[in-house]
């Protein structure tokens, strides 16, 4: 009689962020009482193409999360297309994320949240996997993304955070100073953030601070093609703005809108600002008050917020030659939609 458990091998985005897919992985595998290899996430099969075909061939089923576009799993999928039954290859996409047109013929298992990727892997597993422990799975704990940046470790900066060419940043005892980024410094592993709250602390060094949400660039770019980005001046002047390639402003890359006055704004100290994300609709919270709220699916924002592809979740800052502004502490909560 074969006792033998069940095995998976996956292949998801690596970094930080996507951490809550390694909890999330061990914890169905627990219950469900499956074996799980995940490539990112084991050193023995970084760099080694043999070990990692080794692995997809001895295990049962194989999963690959694409949202992340990363070449590494997309190799991994390939492999395993060519080497197992498709009904035992499960493909995981975010909603947010673009598919690959090579990849329309199949079945895509589509998720909006870290706890919809929870449920939808549980899901899948149950269906494919006739002997798995599903009743085990029932009633588990919702899951949902966190990330936060104290820029206190360099090495951890350069691997979350994508620099414009020419930006300018250091490290001192209140946090990260940075200027001369016309382009904005986004983060790397948050591309399949959707709904989320962005908190952060910073203080405006030199005329005003720009930062940005749902920044979408590819890995081969060195500017986004798309983000919404808001500036706040030293006087409290708060100006949205859109960056869309399809529609550049011809002048400045970003599309400018009607300014607004925060009455209650300190110009010297240190202020702490939360933009909300949910779907089109954005709102910016400053001392408990909401200062800004907007569809941006509506006018005057609708023409230049509209684009073909999807909108990444990218979060990041910005800062022109002229200004400067540190910033010492940021919290990226994922919410429900």
């Amino acid at each position: 009689m074969n006792n033998r458990r069940p095995s998976v091998f996956y292949a998801i985005p690596c970094g930080d962020f996507y951490s809550i897919q390694n909890d999330i992985i061990g914890v169905v595998s627990k219950c469900g009482e499956v074996d799980s290899i995940i490539a990112e996430d084991d050193l023995r099969t970084k760099g080694l193409w043999d070990k990692i075909k080794e692995q997809i061939d001895s295990t049962d089923l194989f999963v690959a999360d694409i949202s992340s576009g990363s070449p590494n799993i997309i190799l991994e999928l390939g492999y395993a297309i060519r080497e197992k039954n498709n009904k035992n290859i499960g493909i995981f996409i975010s909603n947010s994320a673009s598919i690959p047109s090579d990849l329309t013929g199949f079945v895509l298992q589509k998720y909006s949240s870290f706890n919809d990727f929870q449920i939808k892997l549980a899901e899948w597993l149950c269906q494919t996997l006739p002997s798995m422990k599903c009743t085990e799975l029932t009633g588990l704990q919702k899951r949902f993304a966190n990330f936060q940046e104290d820029f206190r470790d360099q090495d951890l900066f350069h691997r979350r955070w994508s620099i414009p060419p020419g930006g300018s940043f250091l490290f001192s005892g209140e946090g990260l100073r940075f200027s001369n980024m016309h382009l904005p410094m986004l983060t790397t592993t948050l591309a399949i953030l959707k709904d989320c709250r962005f908190s952060f602390r910073a203080k405006i060094e030199r005329s005003r601070l720009g930062w940005v949400v749902q920044g979408t660039k590819f890995h081969e770019k060195f500017y986004p093609e798309f983000c919404v980005m808001f500036n706040i001046d030293s006087e409290g002047t708060l100006t949205p703005h859109v960056l869309n390639m399809a529609h550049p402003n011809p002048i400045t890359l970003y599309q400018p809108f009607p300014e607004i006055k925060v009455k209650s704004f300190t110009k010297s100290d240190w202020f702490d600002i939360s933009t909300v994300v949910r779907g089109s609709n954005i709102e910016i919270i400053y001392a408990e008050k909401t200062i800004f709220s907007a569809d941006f699916t509506r006018e005057p924002y609708g023409q230049y917020y509209k684009t073909d592809g999807a909108k990444d979740g990218q979060i990041g800052f910005r800062c022109h030659p002229e200004e400067e502004a540190t910033i010492n502490h940021l919290f990226v909560e994922e919410i429900e939609n």
